[in-house]
């Protein structure tokens, strides 16, 4: 075999120990945090990801749907599930609900409260958790169908402005960055029924450029 193949093999056979949080592309069968599980068969995966959720904004008047009011419990309830087996990664997919038509107008909080909830896992009182790099995957694009909709009206605008803020932040958090609104090859047209939700392909296609960051 190939050094350069063999290498690989060997890294994505890595026993990696990763804490996904997500909105509504993280709960389905075939979700993102399952390709990853599929991409890594070693890796235990970790996924509270949650229909609605929002990374600041009370969403649907259901406060649990907001990041920052539950991410105490969250953690909590991953530090209770790895005991102390520390996780090596914590990924973060949100975005696509904080970009709907009804907080339009408050775009500008968006990034800062992604800032607010990185600080947050970063300070919390689990080492298992504290220690763990953060990987930020931006929201994908909307689809036709979804901006078509009140609910989504002008939102895929949001979300390609949100992948160069969320870059930023990025940056300035020393967390890795991976810009899911241009994500090589994702088609919301034909990826989703509706625009919004990824089928398998499509939520293939967003880990693709994470796995190298894991496995590196």
């Amino acid at each position: 075999m190939p050094f350069g193949l063999c290498a690989q093999t060997t890294s994505a056979s890595k026993s990696l120990n990763i804490f996904t949080l997500g909105d509504s592309n993280g709960t389905f069968p075939e979700s993102w945090p399952k390709q990853l599980q599929l991409a890594l068969p070693n890796a235990q995966v970790f996924n509270i990801s949650k229909s609605g959720r929002t990374i600041g904004f009370l969403n649907l008047g259901d406060s649990t749907l907001n990041s920052l009011l539950v991410i105490d419990e969250n953690i909590r309830k991953a530090a209770e599930f790895t005991h102390d087996r520390p996780f090596d990664f914590v990924v973060l997919e949100l975005g696509t609900n904080d970009a709907k038509a009804v907080f339009a107008d408050r775009q500008q909080e968006v990034p800062q409260n992604l800032a607010r909830l990185i600080s947050k896992i970063k300070n919390c009182g689990y080492p298992t958790i504290n220690q763990a790099k953060i990987i930020i995957i931006s929201p994908p694009p909307y689809g036709t169908k979804a901006e078509a909709t009140e609910k989504y009206r002008g939102g895929n605008e949001r979300v390609k402005k949100m992948s160069q803020a969320f870059q930023k932040v990025a940056k300035q958090t020393n967390c890795l960055f991976v810009n899911g609104y241009k994500t090589p090859g994702l088609n919301m047209e034909t990826m989703t029924t509706d625009g919004l939700h990824l089928d398998a392909t499509g939520s293939k296609k967003l880990v693709a450029p994470v796995v190298p960051l894991l496995i590196r």
